[in-house]
């Protein structure tokens, strides 16, 4: 059965630390809701994290650069409150017709701390305002 699934994305640009290996600060942009007919007993969640993907034209996933220490996912999704596994079904996680809005989140990493130089004309060091 056909469903239209509301997702609210989200992006979580982390603040990383090259000397601490942690995130120093989070800012989260709430973007503007996308909805999908999608079936909830056929769909996975790693499905919908695509179809947003591409609909936000963000790069895949496997392409993002990781940082040292930087070992959780990028991508996440939520259904009131809690997170919803990459290989749960739609259906697994209690969405249907009824509650169908969820949360997704696309981790971001700004490397803060030095000055980074590779030899292109746009490197530069982090400062707040860049953030």
């Amino acid at each position: 059965m056909t469903i239209a699934l509301t997702v609210q994305p989200r992006v979580q640009r982390e603040k990383w630390s090259l000397y601490w290996k942690e995130s120093m600060m989070t800012k989260t942009d709430i973007l503007d809701p996308v909805v999908l007919n999608v079936d909830e007993k056929k769909t996975k969640v790693a499905d919908v994290l695509q179809m947003v993907s591409a609909k936000m034209s963000w790069p895949a996933k496997q392409v993002l650069l990781r940082l040292e220490g930087f070992e959780e996912p990028w991508e996440l999704c939520v259904f009131n409150g809690k997170e919803c596994m990459e290989d749960q079904t739609l259906a697994d996680c209690g969405i249907s017709r009824d509650n169908n809005t969820v949360t997704t989140v696309r981790k971001v990493l700004v490397a803060e701390g030095w000055q980074i130089k590779t030899g292109g004309v746009d490197d530069s060091d982090t400062d707040e305002d860049d953030f």
